[in-house]
């Protein structure tokens, strides 16, 4: 049996195509490696993109979405596998559960919630999976370099970068996902010093 990929990404359907091309080329890796990818569940943006092809390609695609964004029609009319839930809260959880690794793809507000949400987890020893950022063409750096603002503030533990894997293709991202192996911090890691 394949890993279990969480996948965080953008929903949006005005993209870069370089974003569309990066989310069909994980999805490619995902299905020729049998990885398991459990996504939102949305039609749109780069989430449809992997949907798609993975269902193209025969993967294992599934869905997570709470309920309301069923009613607004976000839901992916040909994913099979997809689980209605009550809540945004319900849905993470469920995203991440047993997973060895969940990944931010470049995305917006809900990525990045997500991510943090996660990383926040891994750091407090209460998720032990990887947690990987693809910052294609650094997509991410203004976050990175927030984070390196809040060591400087005293807000943020110096080793915040241990806990956090982050490349910058899909190639090297399917490299990382393959060694990845699950791994518990101390929550002694979070503490600032």
């Amino acid at each position: 049996m394949g890993k279990r990929i969480c996948v965080y990404c953008s929903s949006s359907n005005i993209l870069d195509k370089r974003y569309l091309e990066a989310a069909d080329s994980f999805a490619e890796a995902a299905s020729s490696h049998n990885w398991t990818v459990i996504c939102g569940g949305s039609r749109k943006g780069l989430m449809g993109v992997i949907i798609d092809r993975m269902i193209e390609l025969e993967g294992d695609i599934r869905g997570v979405m709470p309920a309301f964004m069923k009613e607004v029609e976000f839901e992916h009319e040909n994913l099979k596998d997809i689980t209605f839930v009550e809540s945004m809260a319900k849905r993470k959880e469920l995203l991440r559960e047993d997973t060895h690794a969940v990944v931010a793809l470049p995305g917006g507000i809900g990525t990045i919630e997500e991510f943090i949400e996660t990383y926040t987890l891994k750091r407090l020893g209460l998720y032990d999976g990887a947690v990987v950022i693809l910052n294609l063409d650094g997509f991410f750096d203004p976050m990175l370099k927030m984070f390196e603002h809040l060591v400087n503030e005293k807000m943020l533990n110096r080793n915040w970068s241990e806990s956090l894997i982050v490349v910058k293709s899909v190639e090297e991202l399917s490299e990382v996902l393959e060694r990845v192996k699950p791994h518990k911090l101390q929550p002694a890691h979070y503490a600032p010093c």
